[in-house]
């Protein structure tokens, strides 16, 4: 019998240094160290581009070693997505780039051009082979639920398949979920039970496929798999059993012929079928395929990938801005290179690995398609603003941008500014995360920050916690967290419950659409956005109309806002104009002054009145100040989330929520507020621009 064991090893794109440092000292090494003292066992090895090209800058021995493996015959490469995008997200010529731009460093470095592409989140649709054969590429893995999913059973999984689209062919090998869940994680007497098993049936091939992560950076493994030694017992066992069991590469497997012809639909593995439905849905989903009744679980199938661009708007965001940038920087390789930078697809979804909660991701989705705008923009100093569907959901959005800054409007949901780049810094200061139910949170109150992981169960088993008490933040806002948000709301409304998200509002401002246009000047653009609403008492809508009318100049990184609210409403009232900005943390020497000093910008309360809001994060380079007429307090608090990643449940700081309020009065006519918001750079020493 063969045995095929693939490692895939990814960072993402803009992940910080020292992660990838620490998960070169906890896995990447010390698999190879262990690995190369067992001459007769060969893998298959993927890296993604961005974590090969530092391995190359800083680990230039660790690359020898690798190159030295492959030339005695015992690491088969596999390229893939230069910068691990999903394929399906992106245009089919970016996703063959991608992989030849992949292929040529691996053919540079090793000496041979692979033959196979590993799959990022094995996220397969039926055009899949078209791609990677376009590209070069002549096999690939998934998992054996892409298989199940069409009513497939387990013992037809050993061995591969063909399939094709459109007469393009590819080889497909079922990676099998035992395996995922029993290497490195149970004895290995179960594994051999496994194998025997498989070889006494008469099959040929079982294939190993997963990330190289859980081989010591994943929660309790640094212990299991190398301080108690479960890889060197495994690679001992592999290596006491060559006259039954052998390790081959994929392209030593391909001489052997295939099972037959397959037809895969849209799917990933079992964990991402559970992450990308609704909440309520992937509860239930989870239930079905955790059921030990096998009868339970035949042809269970998940949600779709690209439902993330559904459940998470910020996530539809990022997209539809990459789309948009990556047809017009065909001609310029510089601008391609940020585009296929920010296809990273980490940033583009959530669950036990996704990135989309953390905000350093998402900053380095924008910060290259700003770097890729900068390059394509005119040189010249300039000033534009338009109307159209940006974000493809059918209704338009209104976009004003110059040499600075480049303002995103949310005309459905309030006429909201939910982006704002400020192009000198490559920065969306507004790269904000609303707070969400989550399926997982159910789950908080369960978990323990005293819990450890010993190695013996992989995330998708384990439930921890980073600290005590994370229920006091699960909180959910019924409205995007975004900028120039119109809050009409009773003078009952308290801070607490305006925290919580959890009081009634008397306006229909925040999530009502606002009526649009737009007028381009000589040396300015001017946005008017109006609508005419209600304030509801006893049952009854009360007319009241806001206007806002938004001014962005040539050569100046500031925009100017100007309300006139106008009604019949008898009674004063409270009127906030909410602003998020998403800072990449909270620390350091990040802070905000709401005209008292100094303070976190994970302060909260209500602060006295100030004409003169300042935030200064010397980590982003920007300094974003918002002045304002005569407001009688400003509101204050931290935005905060409760997610899960790799290493449990965990709170995370996604934005500092800003709002002065003023108290209304239109029984003697309409009034007037005016608003400017400038962002300020900060240079190398930082200090202001």
């Amino acid at each position: 019998m063969n045995l095929i064991i693939c490692i895939h090893n990814h960072q993402p794109v803009g992940n910080m240094d020292y992660i990838l440092e620490d998960a070169y000292k906890a896995a990447y090494l010390p698999f190879f160290e262990v690995l190369k003292e067992y001459k007769d066992i060969k893998i298959n090895l993927h890296f993604s581009g961005y974590l090969f090209t530092w391995l190359l800058e800083k680990k230039p021995d660790y690359v020898a070693l690798l190159k030295l493996l492959k030339e005695q015959g015992r690491i088969e490469v596999v390229s893939g997505g230069m910068y691990e995008p999903v394929l399906s997200l992106i245009p089919e010529d970016d996703g063959c780039n991608q992989i030849r731009m992949h292929a040529d460093l691996m053919e540079e470095i090793f000496g041979e051009r692979p033959k196979g592409a590993w799959l990022a989140e094995r996220v397969y649709e039926p055009h899949i082979p078209q791609t990677l054969s376009k590209a070069g590429i002549t096999y690939t893995l998934v998992d054996d639920n892409h298989f199940k999913a069409i009513g497939m059973t387990e013992d037809d999984l050993f061995g591969y398949y063909m399939s094709e689209f459109e007469g393009h062919k590819l080889a497909i090998f079922p990676g099998l979920e035992f395996l995922r869940y029993t290497i490195p994680f149970k004895p290995l007497d179960v594994l051999d039970t496994y194998l025997k098993d498989a070889d006494g049936k008469g099959h040929k091939l079982a294939v190993f496929g997963d990330d190289g992560e859980k081989f010591g950076l994943w929660p309790g493994t640094k212990k299991s798999v190398y301080e108690e030694g479960w890889l060197k017992m495994f690679f001992e066992y592999l290596t006491g059993n060559q006259k039954w069991l052998r390790t081959v590469t994929f392209s030593e497997y391909l001489a052997t012929p295939p099972k037959g012809p397959i037809y895969l639909d849209c799917q990933s593995y079992k964990e991402m079928g559970e992450w990308s439905l609704p909440p309520i849905f992937a509860k239930e989903y989870s239930a079905a395929i955790s059921d030990k009744k096998p009868s339970k679980k035949t042809i269970i199938k998940g949600g779709y990938f690209k439902y993330f661009l559904i459940k998470y708007p910020e996530s539809n965001d990022m997209h539809k801005k990459m789309l948009s940038l990556t047809k017009i920087a065909n001609e310029n390789p510089e601008a391609k290179k940020h585009v296929y930078m920010a296809q990273c697809n980490d940033s583009y979804w959530h669950g036990v690995f996704g990135g989309l909660y953390l905000p350093h991701l998402r900053a380095s989705v924008y910060e290259h398609l700003i770097e890729a705008e900068k390059i394509l923009d005119p040189k010249e100093p300039f000033v534009t603003g338009i109307i159209d569907d940006v974000n493809m959901d059918g209704i338009d959005e209104a976009v004003l941008t110059n040499n600075f800054l480049k303002a995103y409007f949310y005309l459905k949901e309030g006429g909201t500014l939910y982006e704002l780049d400020y192009k000198p810094a490559s920065s969306n200061i507004m790269a904000n995360l609303y707070r969400r139910y989550e399926g997982y949170h159910d789950k908080v109150k369960m978990t323990s920050s005293t819990d450890v992981a010993d190695g013996t169960k992989t995330i998708h088993d384990m439930f921890m916690a980073k600290e005590e008490g994370l229920e006091r933040f699960l909180y959910y806002d019924w409205y995007r967290r975004a900028s120039l948000v119109d809050h009409v709301m009773g003078k009952d409304v308290t801070w607490e419950s305006f925290y919580r998200c959890q009081y009634f509002e008397p306006g229909d401002f925040v999530k009502e659409p606002y009526e649009a246009s737009c007028k381009n000047e000589n040396k300015s653009t001017i946005l008017s956005l109006v609508r005419e609403g209600h304030y509801w008492k006893g049952g009854i809508g009360i007319p009241l109309v806001i206007k806002k009318t938004i001014r962005m100049t040539a050569n100046e990184s500031a925009v100017y806002i100007d309300y006139q609210i106008d009604g019949d409403v008898k009674e004063n009232f409270l009127f906030g104009v909410e602003f998020n900005f998403s800072f990449l943390g909270s620390g350091g020497d990040r802070y905000m002054d709401l005209g008292s000093g100094r303070i976190p910008l994970t302060s909260k309360g209500i602060y006295k009145p100030s004409r003169m809001l300042q935030f200064y994060d010397p980590y982003q380079k920007v300094a974003p100040t918002i002045e304002c007429d005569h407001p009688i307090s400003v509101w204050t608090f931290p935005v905060e989330v409760v997610s899960l990643s790799e290493t449990g449940f965990e709170r995370n700081y996604q934005s500092t929520m800003c709002m002065p309020v003023w108290d209304i009065d239109l029984t003697n006519g309409s009034r007037a507020i005016h608003l400017k918001l400038t962002v300020n750079g900060i240079n190398r020493n930082n200090d202001l621009q």
